[in-house]
């Protein structure tokens, strides 16, 4: 809701920013189309998505969920990969101040909250004074807050229950969409031996489909979680939709190849379906309806994938995990970083640092640099025994807030997002996901569900607001 009072003691700046936005372009069109034309032009549509997020804060919560489903486009600024996840929380980091201004909505912090501001606090602590380069590792210690911001900016966006759960359609919504095309990258792929949104040789002589993620394994994590989002949904509404882009993004994380996540997702699905009977949700109709959704996915998917899955999981031996090229690669990776955490145990080397101690030309010839694929092993190595009590302090403190609320009464939104992180911790072992925007997107969600819940309880607090459509 807006303050009359405080609305108006901010000058609409909307003709003000057309009016450069068309000069800026008209100079653009008049001049060469250069660098500085792009920069021009670059800078018109920076004022213009301000404009829009000050006006119409829904636009920021949807610009910053779309754009973290999309990390894979990057463009290089003074040295560092900037991807949309980067270039729309600096946008909100100037259109927030202007729109707390006009805004009288309260947000209630959360200790967990906090405490990820002392993590934030500890990347750059570790890459200022730990780091062999600090110049490069402080850079990336920002852009791991860029990819963290969108935890708090949802916290400020969603202050209303009704808010967060459109909020929790829209993240289902641009996952089925990212799973669509997906799954036409693949199929095309094999059957026309196209290239986009696929690596053909992920895994070997195996594809890894990534779509608009990082990487396939990230694809399969991010629409894995989605599938537990909303197989949970489900069973609270029971509409038919839910259930139908539940099948659409199963096959998505599927088709992906990703064993992590296959293995996290069916584990996390279990977990659903055993809540779903202990709350009387799950009969044998609805269990005959999921059990359908499910064989039509393994119909449509076994004839291409299952020489791939029967070829990615005959290379793990018992007996020598190094005979997997991708194992190889992660034992290799977590010894030689052990010895950078040996000499750093408490502050760590920085942020991202791994990829300044270690050449991975030496295991592979195409990759230039890298990451510590486990997180909590990431997290160690970056910023020490501190920054990974720190990290699991926080999670801690949701997870304890989640699970004392769902107690009290159930939460559909926040069952679903709670499920979908069993995914993560599956997958987050194999494949470092933190450093991503999406990851912090849907654990910001979790803390905006746990603030309106913990306000709605308090006699004490005013009434929630709505969010103010313009």
């Amino acid at each position: 809701m807006k303050s009359s009072s405080s609305a108006a003691s901010i000058p609409d700046p909307t003709p003000v920013l057309f009016l450069i936005a068309t000069i800026l372009a008209l100079v653009w069109v008049i001049g060469d189309s250069s660098l500085p034309g792009l920069l021009v032009a670059s800078a018109a549509l920076a004022l213009a998505a301000i404009w829009l997020f000050v006006d119409y804060p829904w636009a920021a919560v949807v610009a910053l969920i779309i754009a973290a489903a999309m990390p894979r486009f990057a463009v290089s600024i003074g040295g560092v990969n900037a991807r949309p996840e980067h270039l729309v929380a600096i946008l909100l980091l100037v259109a927030l101040p202007l729109w707390l201004k006009r805004s009288q909505t309260a947000v209630r912090w959360i200790i967990a909250d906090y405490v990820l501001v002392a993590y934030v606090a500890m990347n750059f602590f570790s890459s200022a004074f730990s780091s062999i380069q600090p110049s490069q590792t402080v850079k990336w210690a920002f852009q791991q807050m860029l990819a963290i911001l969108p935890y708090f900016f949802l916290r400020i966006l969603l202050v209303d229950p009704s808010a967060l759960r459109r909020a929790v359609r829209v993240v289902l919504a641009v996952g089925v969409i990212e799973a669509i095309y997906g799954i036409v990258a693949f199929y095309s792929s094999q059957a026309f031996k196209t290239s986009f949104g696929v690596t053909p040789d992920q895994y070997g002589t195996i594809p890894g489909t990534y779509a608009t993620q990082y990487e396939a394994n990230i694809l399969a994590a991010y629409l894995g979680a989605c599938s537990v989002m909303l197989l949970t949904m489900y069973l609270t509404n029971r509409s038919v939709k839910y259930l139908f882009a539940f099948g659409i993004t199963l096959l998505g994380m599927a088709i992906s190849l990703s064993r992590a996540a296959l293995m996290g997702t069916a584990f996390a699905l279990l977990l659903v379906l055993i809540r779903g009977m202990r709350l009387g949700s799950l009969n044998r109709q609805v269990m005959a309806k999921i059990t359908a959704a499910v064989l039509c996915v393994a119909l449509i998917a076994a004839p291409t994938l299952l020489g791939f899955y029967t070829e990615r999981f005959s290379s793990l031996e018992a007996a020598d995990i190094t005979a997997d090229d991708n194992l190889r690669g992660r034992v290799v990776t977590t010894v030689v970083s052990y010895e950078d955490i040996v000499v750093h145990p408490l502050v760590g080397n920085g942020t991202a640092s791994f990829q300044l101690l270690f050449d991975f030309s030496t295991l592979n010839a195409d990759i230039e640099s890298g990451w510590i694929g486990n997180t909590p092993w990431r997290v160690l190595h970056d910023t020490g025994l501190i920054g990974l009590a720190i990290f699991s302090f926080f999670l801690g403190a949701l997870l304890i807030g989640a699970r004392r609320t769902l107690k009290q009464k159930p939460y559909p939104e926040l069952s679903a997002l709670l499920l979908g992180t069993v995914v993560y911790c599956f997958s987050f072992q194999a494949t470092e996901g933190t450093l991503l925007a999406f990851s912090w997107v849907h654990i910001g969600l979790i803390g905006c569900a746990l603030a309106t819940w913990q306000q709605s309880q308090d006699p004490s607090s005013e009434p929630l607001a709505a969010m103010p459509a313009s």
